[in-house]
């Protein structure tokens, strides 16, 4: 069977696809910060691990060999993010990668909806640019096949440890403190969808060549996503909205914030439907937001323990 490269593999994302890769037979080469912290699934068999950061060409060019096809996950600091996806590019190509698949973010390659003033006033503007840079580097590569996934909000987000990095109250109240409007809404991705399409683009390039997947498939308001925590959990869990004071006094520092101002002046609407045409083009169907934290069930409850379960 097949050897694929998996970049950034102590994420979440490329734990999910190397995951599928291995239930498919497939052998995974994963590159590592540190080989002595590395989650349980880079422990099972099939997995060589690498040492290296995504920067180093000859790291990565040493975990590529003997691989043919890349899972390029890159991190989001603009300048950085570039740079380290052209190192895996390069790294791949000069050993003979025929595949890639990149995981960039929803929108990425629709540059009128981020190319704005809300976006640039949200303090977004960085993160789509250099988001799109990632994908027109992917393109212009020269692979055989390449395939973009889109994802969006991920389901892990409200788990920890990533909870206290995007609802600050939630692990210690209980409560989704968010900056979003009435009826604006966010898009919302399993990670293990991820991992699924991943897989499924490295394992049967041709089929997936040039396609650029939409993963945000469920479209929801913070208090139908308040409802949906409540209920996988048991416990009562609100959706509190910051004040303007409060919105302000994050304003640099809680990066998802960026995210609901930006939705508060932007109709997500159209990712959704994108969505649900990749589903019913591949068959491959994408998770709920319900459906996913109730998988995680165990690990959404330690997120709010402390709460008192409703009776």
């Amino acid at each position: 069977m097949a050897t694929y490269l998996v970049t950034q593999a102590t994420g979440h994302q490329s734990q999910h696809t190397i995951t599928h890769l291995l239930a498919s037979g497939a052998k995974v080469h994963a590159v590592v910060r540190n080989p002595q912290k590395i989650p349980s699934v880079l422990e099972r068999p099939g997995v060589t691990i690498f040492k290296g950061e995504s920067t180093d060409a000859e790291a990565v060019a040493r975990a590529a060999q003997g691989c043919t096809g890349v899972f390029l996950n890159t991190f989001p600091i603009p300048g950085l993010e570039l740079s380290q996806a052209q190192t895996i590019i390069e790294a791949s190509k000069k050993v003979g990668i025929k595949t890639i698949v990149a995981s960039t973010t929803f929108f990425a390659h629709e540059k009128a909806m981020w190319d704005t003033p809300i976006t640039k006033e949200t303090l977004l503007h960085g993160y789509f640019s250099s988001k799109y840079d990632v994908e027109e580097a992917v393109k212009a590569a020269g692979f055989e096949a390449y395939t973009i996934l889109q994802p969006a909000f991920c389901h892990f987000d409200f788990l920890l440890p990533n909870a206290p990095q995007n609802f600050p109250a939630l692990s210690t109240r209980g409560e989704l403190d968010h900056a979003m409007d009435d009826g604006a809404t966010m898009l919302y991705t399993d990670a293990d969808d991820i991992g699924a399409y991943a897989a499924a683009a490295l394992l049967d390039p041709a089929k997936f060549d040039k396609q650029v997947i939409a993963m945000g498939h469920e479209n929801l308001t913070m208090e139908e996503v308040a409802q949906i925590v409540s209920r996988v959990s048991g416990k009562t869990v609100l959706a509190k909205k910051r004040s303007a004071e409060e919105i302000e006094q994050v304003k640099h520092t809680l990066f998802t914030q960026r995210f609901h101002l930006w939705a508060n002046a932007t109709d997500l609407s159209e990712g959704a439907v994108a969505a649900k045409a990749v589903q019913a083009k591949f068959g491959i169907p994408f998770t709920s937001l319900e459906d996913a934290l109730t998988r995680e069930k165990t690990r959404l409850l330690e997120c709010l323990a402390v709460l008192e379960s409703v009776q």
